[in-house]
């Protein structure tokens, strides 16, 4: 078996099952990877009928598929780390289930991924796109005081300075440009992300303590201090529908306390202060401005989080 692909089901059975669909399609008929690749579905529980109609779908389909059935919503991480261990490719491919994925794709990932040229690439991501065919931005700067400082504060979107700071978020005027050549990054999303089996044996797997939102970060933060490459993929796309079962205020909740809980297992114990008042500071920046020029919605938003961190 040379790739085992994962997917993360939660109350999601029309998104998952579109996943599937797209990626069984994504595989040419003489494709190297189309009898030896599997597919492993955990489903955290969802009350949707998801786990019936996976079921269902894997029957009309060549890939082997395999349904994992949580007892519970165990988080994004401890339900990819249940696969893992189940999982006998070479490569680990993590997808969500709010994705698409184009033509080739896997096998450009697994490609690019087990070259030998590319010995010491460990993590590779997939090109995101949006519906529409624009690129979704993804991935960032190895967290540190700077990155996340020229993040949150907003540093990285001042004009022609913001794109020569480094930036744990790669958005805005930090965007990746198209291009055909690899991107190394410091980190890049689960969304649609190769992983060899030699790096997760070497450095472990998702941090289950983070149950959404950061734990991407966290594992190629331990992949960098362990010498592994990280990267994107710009021959392979993904589109990403960015409509999983979580809302914007969860996301963003998450990913902030992410950073504080990476801060406390990486980072020097003087640092927790600051990072604290960098995430303080930024969280009110942007309820600051976004009431200032009249987007209610999104300065309750972080008036709603400024109590929270």
């Amino acid at each position: 078996m040379r790739v085992s692909i994962i997917i993360v089901s939660y109350n999601t059975k029309d998104l998952t099952l579109q996943a599937l669909q797209s990626l069984f399609n994504s595989f040419s008929p003489d494709s190297s990877l189309k009898h030896a690749a599997e597919i492993i579905v955990v489903d955290n529980n969802s009350s949707d009928g998801s786990d019936s109609a996976i079921q269902k779908l894997a029957q009309t389909l060549t890939l082997p598929v395999r349904v994992i059935k949580n007892p519970k919503n165990t988080g994004f991480a401890e339900a990819n780390n249940r696969a893992i261990t189940e999982a006998k490719g070479e490569v680990i491919v993590l997808l969500n289930s709010d994705t698409l994925t184009q033509p080739g794709a896997i096998d450009q990932l697994y490609k690019t991924l087990t070259d030998p040229d590319n010995e010491h690439l460990g993590i590779l991501a997939a090109t995101l796109k949006n519906p529409d065919g624009s690129l979704q931005p993804q991935g960032g700067a190895t967290p540190n005081l700077w990155t996340l400082a020229n993040h949150l504060l907003l540093l990285d979107d001042i004009p022609i300075l913001g794109k020569l700071l480094p930036s744990t978020q790669h958005t805005g005027l930090r965007a990746q440009a198209a291009t055909k050549k690899l991107q190394p990054q410091g980190w890049v999303a689960a969304t649609a992300v190769a992983i060899k089996r030699a790096v997760i044996e070497e450095i472990g797997m998702l941090d289950e303590n983070i149950f959404m939102y950061g734990e991407d970060v966290e594992l190629c933060l331990r992949a960098n201090h362990h010498h592994w490459l990280v990267a994107i993929e710009p021959e392979a796309e993904v589109v990403h529908l960015q409509a999983a079962s979580s809302n914007k205020q969860n996301a963003l909740l998450g990913e902030l306390l992410g950073y504080k809980y990476i801060w406390a297992k990486h980072m020097p114990l003087w640092q927790r202060p600051v990072i604290n008042l960098i995430i303080s500071l930024g969280v009110r920046l942007r309820w600051w401005i976004f009431a200032t020029i009249g987007r209610t919605e999104q300065a309750r938003l972080y008036r709603h989080l400024s109590s929270k961190v």
